[in-house]
C-alpha cells in the first residue's frame, strides 16, 4: 500500500466532521500554494518525531511512514528511552532505527526528575538536528518536554492525538496536565474525533489550528492486524484479557481489580483470566503475589504489539485502563470494560462497545459476569466499529503539514532549507 495516497473519507468525515477543512487539497490549499508545494522538488522540511514509550511508538510509526513517502519530508525520530526495553523492541517490530537516542532517565528519578532530564536531552537533541517542525504524540512526558523544549527554541509543534480530556488535572496523574500544557503550545492540533475537537475549542484553541483526522494508532491496527492470526483460546474456556498499568490504578485500586477478577473466576466456570502484566518492576510483584499459580488465570507479557493484538481477536471480554486497547479491540468486535473512574475516549462507551465500570471489586465483578452470563448483551457489545478512525489518519495529517510549510518552504533559498 502507499501510504501517501489517502483514499475518499465519506463516512468517517460524516461521523467525525471535520472542524477546519483539514486532509483535503481542494479546500486546505488554494492553487497557489499547491503551485509552491510543486517547486519544493528537491527541498525537504525537517520533522523531528518525538517518542520514548511503546504506544508513542506504535502511534507515531504510521506518520513516519507517511512523511517518508513523501519527497518533501524528512522524519528525524528521536528516542527519549523512557521505556528502554519496550521501546526498543517496539521500534524493531516497527522496522524504525532512530536517528538519535537520548539516555533515559533513572528509575529512581522523581516525576519531575525525569521530566526535566526528558526535556533537556531534546533541548539538546533540537539543537543538533535544528528541525522545521517537532511532533510529539499523546500525553507523556516526552509529549509535554518535546513541545515545551521545542517552544524554547521556538520551533512550531505538531501534537498528534489532540484534545483528549478529562477536565479533572488528578484523573489520570500526570497524563491530563502533561496533554494540557502540549494544547496551549502546539501549533497544529490533530484531533482524533470531533469529540476531541470541541475539547480544544473548550480550552481555547481556534478551529484554524484544529484538524480531525482520526487516531494514528488505529493506523498500526490496519497496517499490521490482518496479517496476524487470532490466538487460540483454552480449549472448552472463554479468555478475558486484562491489562492495568495506569499511575493512579499504582495502588489500593490495583488490589480491588485484582480481587474482582478472582471474584469473576469463581463465579463464571467457563472463563480463564489473562493478565497482561506491565513491564513495572513494581506492579509485576504485586499481580505475581495475587494472581501466580490461580487456577484459570494466567500471567503473560509484557507482549510485543503483533503479540498483544493476537489474544485481543479471540478474547470474549477486555478488561483494561490503558487508552490504546480502548482504541483498539472495538476494531475487532471485542467489548471492553474500562478499568477506570473516567476516560477521555467517551466516544466507545457512547458507541456502546466499551463501558466505564471504575476499579471497586464488586463494579468489576457484576459488569464482567453481566458479560458473560448474558450472550445478547455481550454481542450488543461486541460489534466491529472504530470510533477513533478509520485507518487513514497518518496521511492526513502530512498532508496538513505539506500544506502549511508550502509557502514558507518556497520563500526559503535551498542552500537555507538543506542547513544544519
Amino acid at each position: 500500500m502507499n501510504v501517501s495516497q489517502p483514499r475518499p473519507q465519506d463516512e468517517f468525515n460524516r461521523v467525525h466532521p471535520i472542524v477546519s477543512p483539514g486532509w483535503r487539497w481542494a479546500a486546505l490549499t488554494g492553487a497557489a500554494d499547491r503551485e509552491s508545494l510543486r517547486r519544493m522538488q528537491g527541498q525537504t522540511v525537517k520533522v523531528a518525531i518525538v517518542a520514548g514509550t511503546r504506544p508513542e511508538v506504535v502511534k507515531l510509526a504510521p506518520v513516519r511512514a507517511a512523511l517518508a513517502a513523501s519527497q518533501s519530508f524528512t522524519p528525524i525520530w528521536i528516542s527519549t528511552e523512557q521505556q528502554a526495553a519496550l521501546n526498543r523492541q517496539t521500534l524493531a517490530t516497527m522496522g524504525i532505527t532512530p536517528d538519535l537516542c537520548r539516555d533515559p532517565p533513572g528509575d529512581a528519578q522523581s516525576l519531575g526528575g525525569r521530566f526535566a532530564h526528558v526535556m533537556g536531552q531534546l533541548d539538546h537533541a533540537f539543537g543538533e538536528t535544528c528541525p522545521d517542525l517537532v511532533v510529539v504524540q499523546g500525553d507523556t512526558s516526552s509529549t509535554a518536554a518535546g513541545a515545551m523544549a521545542a517552544f524554547a527554541r521556538r520551533i512550531p509543534v505538531a501534537h498528534v492525538e489532540a484534545g483528549l480530556r478529562t477536565f479533572d488535572l488528578g484523573t489520570p496523574f500526570p497524563e491530563e496536565g502533561w496533554r494540557c500544557v502540549v494544547g496551549q503550545l502546539a501549533d497544529l492540533h490533530f484531533a482524533p474525533t470531533g469529540v476531541a475537537a470541541d475539547n480544544l475549542a473548550r480550552n481555547g484553541v481556534h478551529s484554524s489550528r484544529v484538524f480531525v483526522t482520526g487516531n494514528t494508532g488505529i493506523d498500526s491496527v490496519r497496517l499490521t492486524a490482518a496479517g496476524i492470526a487470532p490466538e487460540p483460546a483454552t480449549p472448552g474456556l472463554r479468555r478475558i484479557l486484562v491489562t492495568l498499568h495506569r499511575r493512579e490504578n499504582w495502588n489500593e485500586a490495583l488490589d480491588q481489580v485484582l480481587a474482582g477478577l478472582l471474584d469473576i473466576r469463581d463465579l463464571v466456570p467457563d472463563v480463564e483470566i489473562v493478565f497482561v502484566a506491565h513491564a513495572n518492576p513494581a506492579l509485576r510483584r504485586r499481580v505475581f503475589a495475587m494472581l501466580e499459580g490461580q487456577e484459570r488465570v494466567r500471567i503473560v507479557g509484557p507482549l510485543e504489539y503483533p503479540e498483544f493484538l493476537a489474544p485481543v481477536k479471540s478474547s470474549v471480554v477486555v478488561m483494561s485502563d490503558s487508552g490504546g486497547v480502548q482504541e483498539e479491540a472495538p476494531v475487532f468486535g471485542v467489548p471492553v470494560l474500562v478499568l477506570r473512574a473516567s476516560t477521555e475516549r467517551m466516544e466507545a462507551v457512547t458507541a456502546g462497545v466499551a463501558r466505564l465500570v471504575g476499579v471497586e471489586q464488586r463494579s468489576i465483578q457484576a459488569a464482567a459476569c453481566q458479560l458473560l452470563t448474558d450472550e445478547q448483551d455481550r454481542q450488543r457489545m461486541a460489534r466491529a466499529v472504530s470510533p477513533f478512525g478509520d485507518g487513514y489518519a497518518s496521511e492526513r495529517i502530512v498532508e496538513v503539514i505539506a500544506a502549511r510549510f508550502a509557502n514558507l518552504l518556497a520563500s526559503r533559498p535551498a542552500a537555507l532549507l538543506n542547513a544544519g
